[in-house]
């Protein structure tokens, strides 16, 4: 009894440490968004946010879903001492990221220009975009490997604080310095951030990688790799989708400036709660992966409970600060943006606290193979999320796009849940240890 209550002090410490960094980090993107925010104009507010939503996606693509199979499948190799097969998996990650950026980037510069036609100043911020694609997936990629060698503080930070730390402290210099703040700057000094944490993620996993570098002789990767490696792609990248598609159909059927600006922002404040998922996820990924490599599904029911312990009132308390002060956060901003993104800061904070609330199901299901249901209910919830888009953004302009989010997102999360609740039961009664 003893050992479980000191692991289970020892499990909430780190993820308190998590949460911190996370919540750090996440004030000082809702800093950067704010001062642009206030900075540029309208037009040029929704050209950084467009140009942003994109780079997101495209990271999305790019990454291959190779950084969530590294998560899924390196602790186990670690802690079982498989340092060749784990180096092997690291080489063919970097090559296949690497590759698919170059391609990725150059294809989507081709659309931003031949046809989407985008204005001068967003197709030069979508460029830089572009151009910095290789940077970012190679720093989400070791911050996984990192977390998979048990050090998931240290990956939060670089990608979590570290990145938008150095963003604000350029962007504050050069709006200091007689130079333009313009959208295709804020880009810059995104890209920026991005750099320093490569250089700083690089050093920590070659520190953090204990096992003898003699023999890690490049071998042919496991053809099982690019299969298993898939599903993790596909759901990333139709996460991505519908994560970013309110934005950009905002931009695209352009009710106004106003409205898709109002909604970034909403989304960026709602966004708090999601990086509660963001930051300890990869904690509680990693112990799945082991958990599960064990056999003790037995654990991965009480790691459930102790998670529910402390996310639970804090999701509630998250809830009651945005009903109470939506409008004025929103003001922070600019004021149009409380009477365009009020009510949709609102639904955004309940959809986001409950993603947050049922996140690891689907991690769960796809660690546990069920792939084909999984990736059916996200397409579902996707193709569901965009004939709403279509529909209820010219008439609702912000909110309706919260609306369509609201309601994919619940349905696909909500299911998921369920699916790996009884999948759960179902592995306690076969393994009853």
């Amino acid at each position: 009894m003893a050992d479980a209550e000191r692991e289970r002090q020892e499990h909430l410490a780190e993820v308190g440490c998590l949460a911190a960094v996370g919540v750090i980090g996440q004030f000082l993107t809702f800093a950067v968004t704010v001062l642009l925010a206030r900075s540029l104009s309208v037009e040029g507010f929704e050209t950084y946010v467009v140009a942003a939503a994109i780079y997101l996606l495209l990271l999305a693509v790019a990454a291959q879903g190779l950084d969530k199979y590294a998560l899924r499948l390196m602790p186990g190799k670690f802690e079982c001492g498989q340092w060749q097969l784990a180096a092997d998996l690291f080489r063919f990650g970097v090559v296949r990221i690497l590759a698919g950026a170059l391609i990725v980037g150059a294809l989507a510069a081709l659309w931003a220009r031949e046809i989407r036609e985008f204005p001068a100043d967003t197709l030069l911020a979508v460029y830089l975009g572009c151009l910095f694609l290789p940077v970012g997936v190679l720093v989400n990629f070791l911050a996984a490997v990192l977390s998979a060698t048990g050090d998931c503080v240290r990956a939060a930070f670089a990608t979590l604080l570290l990145v938008p730390l150095v963003a604000l402290v350029l962007i504050v210099l050069v709006a200091v310095a007689p130079l333009p703040l313009t959208s295709t700057s804020a880009i810059a000094c995104w890209a920026g951030g991005w750099l320093v944490a490569l250089v700083v993620l690089g050093c920590w996993v070659h520190r953090a990688w204990s096992g003898s570098r003699q023999g890690c002789r490049s071998t042919e990767p496991k053809p099982s790799w690019r299969r298993a490696s898939l599903p993790f792609w596909v759901y990333r990248l139709a996460m991505g989708v519908v994560a970013q598609s309110g934005v950009v159909m905002l931009d695209w059927l352009q009710p106004s400036a106003t409205a898709t600006g109002a909604y970034a922002a909403a989304l960026s404040m709602a966004s708090v709660a999601a990086i509660l998922a963001v930051a300890t996820n990869r904690k509680y990924a990693r112990e799945l992966s082991v958990l599960m490599e064990r056999g003790d599904y037995r654990a991965l029911d009480r790691y459930r409970r102790v998670r529910l312990q402390w996310l639970v009132p804090t999701l509630a308390l998250f809830l009651a600060v945005v009903f109470l002060f939506a409008d004025p956060l929103m003001e922070l901003f600019r004021p149009e943006f409380a009477t365009e993104g009020g009510v949709a800061f609102r639904l955004l904070s309940v959809t986001i606290a409950a993603t947050v609330l049922f996140g690891l199901a689907p991690t769960y299901l796809k660690y546990r193979g069920h792939n084909l249901l999984t990736f059916s209910t996200l397409v579902i919830c996707a193709l569901l999320q965009l004939v709403l888009l279509w529909w209820l953004v010219p008439r609702f302009e912000a909110t309706g796009a919260a609306i369509a989010y609201m309601l994919s997102m619940l349905l696909m999360y909500g299911f998921l849940a369920v699916l790996a609740h009884y999948d759960l039961e179902g592995l306690r009664r076969d393994h009853p240890r």
